[in-house]
């Protein structure tokens, strides 16, 4: 997958945001289709990802759970240059003289996410590195499914040319709220995209630490996928019989 994508899709969001604030002097129907293009960009661009070789490749090859690379997150992080390049590229990142938002320091960047990682494993010591790719699919999905449901709804309104002000109001205030969502989440996708090849992999993380680099890129990518839900292990329902 281009990592060109991901990023010209990151400054599209922006862009969106910026011209379809709550005082904008843009038409509303103008609003409404700029806001249905992004959202339906968002959801190829999320389907392409989590279908994609370089998504498969972050899956842990062993049977481990995200506990037993905690030692291991601290060791590689002298090697997670590639890393840092890339959020800095991001955040240097300039396309037809709109800028998204500048990147804080890259190096907490990572600190924070490798920092999140430990976490969940500390708490969950049983949640496997399957479980943990299993749940940031999912969690991608449920981000598209909603991207893609919300471009079929405004472009259902503006073929209908329905004129319910409020209703669309509404719309766009859901769908503000989702591209603000959906844009950091594509930063994660971008790291991911630098750093997870097999190629890039030999090249700058010691064997021990592959583990332990895909466990951290694919935490990242589900804790952006969903901030507001916590990364545990999946609920076994009560037995009935």
């Amino acid at each position: 997958m281009d990592s060109g994508l991901v990023e010209v899709l990151r400054w599209h969001i922006y862009d969106s945001l910026a011209r379809t604030t709550e005082h904008s002097t843009l038409p509303e129907e103008e609003q409404d289709r700029l806001l249905a293009q992004v959202c339906a960009e968002a959801c190829d661009v999320l389907g392409n990802w989590v279908k994609s070789q370089n998504w498969e490749e972050l899956r842990s090859s062993g049977n481990g759970t995200v506990a037993d690379v905690i030692p291991d997150l601290k060791r590689v992080r002298p090697f997670l240059d590639p890393l840092k390049k890339a959020l800095n590229r991001i955040s240097e990142g300039d396309r037809s003289g709109h800028r998204a938002p500048a990147i804080e320091d890259a190096a907490k960047h990572i600190d924070r996410a490798i920092a999140a990682a430990e976490y969940t494993g500390r708490r969950y010591r049983g949640l496997s590195q399957s479980q943990l790719f299993s749940q940031a699919t999912n969690r991608v999905e449920q981000l598209r499914k909603s991207l893609c449901d919300l471009a079929g709804e405004f472009k259902n309104d503006l073929d209908r040319h329905a004129d319910d002000q409020q209703k669309r109001a509404k719309r766009r205030k859901r769908a503000s709220i989702l591209l603000g969502q959906v844009a950091p989440f594509l930063i994660s996708v971008s790291l991911a995209l630098a750093s997870a090849s097999p190629a890039v992999m030999r090249q700058n993380i010691p064997e021990w630490g592959h583990d332990a680099v895909k466990v951290l890129l694919v935490h990242h990518v589900a804790e952006t996928a969903q901030p507001s839900v916590r990364i545990a292990p999946p609920r076994v329902g009560p037995h009935v019989g």
